[in-house]
């Protein structure tokens, strides 16, 4: 059982020690942007395989950590196939045949492996000035190179994985033009879609609260700058959301395209990034009459392939267990989220759907590893698990 004081330590593993930076309001102001319309989608945004066949859990019990591989088909879990930290996150280069993981808080590294036998391709330090440099969010660029943000400093980085670690760093992007009085926007979840890259920023404060609109901040592709879209107001202006604290991002499956994402708040909001809109999907009202409206309590999302529906984890009000809920999206039924499932708890995101499977990595000590429900029925049943994933589980995403 997870108390909301032990769930904000856990938080702070992922999102403290930020660079030393001025109180003064005028060094938030100051970072390079540029004044310029905002960049459309060059491409379709890539945020994880089309037809995803295999799942990666990170696993640890917070003295070590290791990569777990599950064959949904044969609801067959292979724990251990890798070394990983105890602060480990996932992230796929579905067209490179790469995993790359995050290392964050106080370790500072990315890991690279390739696909399908994990075999290790370095170990690349992720910087900082002073503090924990904490890299948060990576996403591919069609180079092959990535894309990464740094919570605990104001640059997003980007990193030729080809080269050597010494000198893998090959582009750095000041956003402190977006940040809150503490001089850091604290960007977490980051997407490309072709060249665009579109940031998240959630500007907190030293309790982890926030203390301003999350934000959506795109890069130009040609200037390699950060777009301010107001230049009238002081400070960086970027694409506002409607929710608070960016949990995670999934492509809508309803935009052919792939520039609409869908985004986990305190509600689902629907961006569409050709149009610069944003809207609720599922409102944060609903949210709020299903009890987990709270900016603390939701954790991760899945989304139905048709996109009428999605499933959400999230804590309960006193954070004793995590619930699974579905809603539907756009005034489909459920209009507010409906448990059904409990009793479960997790640290990060362990949901995701494949086919009319949806997986979730639960760390309940009554209630360990995964656990398989069919979301073809209404409302989704159990077909399996606890299936053992040697460590608790503690992230996860799907592979191509």
């Amino acid at each position: 059982m997870i108390g909301r004081l032990a769930l904000l330590a856990l938080l702070a593993t992922g999102c403290a020690a930020m660079d030393a930076a001025p109180g003064d309001d005028d060094n938030v102001a100051d970072g390079p942007s540029l004044l310029a319309p905002w960049p459309a989608p060059e491409q379709a945004c890539v945020l994880g395989p089309k037809e995803p066949t295999r799942l990666l859990l990170t696993t640890t019990d917070f003295s070590t950590g290791a990569l777990t591989v599950v064959d949904p088909d044969a609801l067959e879990v292979t724990p251990d196939v890798a070394v990983a930290s105890t602060d480990a996150i996932p992230f796929v280069d579905p067209l490179g045949g790469r995993v790359v993981i995050a290392n964050r808080f106080g370790l500072d590294y990315l890991d690279v492996w390739t696909e399908p036998g994990f075999d290790a391709r370095g170990q690349f330090p992720v910087a900082a000035d002073m503090g924990s440099a904490n890299p948060h969010g990576v996403a591919f660029a069609p180079d092959g190179t990535a894309w990464v943000t740094t919570l605990g400093t104001s640059r997003l980085r980007r990193f030729d994985l080809a080269r050597p670690p010494g000198s893998a760093e090959v582009e750095t992007i000041e956003l402190s033009a977006f940040a809150d009085p503490d001089g850091n926007p604290e960007a977490s979840l980051v997407v490309s879609c072709g060249r665009s890259v579109y940031v998240a920023v959630q500007r907190l404060d030293a309790a982890f609260s926030p203390v301003d609109v999350d934000m959506l901040v795109a890069i130009d592709p040609d200037e390699g700058l950060p777009v301010d879209l107001d230049a009238e107001t002081p400070g960086g202006q970027g694409l506002a959301l409607q929710g608070t604290w960016l949990r995670q991002l999934r492509t809508d499956p309803t935009d052919d395209t792939g520039r609409t994402l869908l985004g986990l708040t305190t509600g689902i909001e629907r961006i569409d990034l050709d149009t610069r809109t944003v809207s609720w999907a599922a409102p944060q009202d609903a949210f709020a009459r299903a009890g987990i409206g709270d900016v603390f309590l939701p954790q991760s999302f899945a989304v139905s392939a048709d996109g009428t529906t999605a499933y959400v984890a999230a804590y309960v009000a006193d954070f004793s267990e995590v619930q699974l809920y579905v809603v539907g999206l756009d005034g489909n039924a459920p209009t507010a989220p409906e448990p059904f499932a409990s009793g479960l708890d997790s640290v990060e995101r362990t949901l995701e759907r494949i086919g009319d499977q949806l997986w979730f990595g639960s760390t309940r000590t009554t209630a360990p590893g995964l656990w398989v429900y069919d979301v073809s029925a209404d409302p989704p049943r159990p077909i399996a698990g606890p299936l053992s994933t040697g460590l608790p589980p503690y992230s996860m995403v799907a592979l191509p």
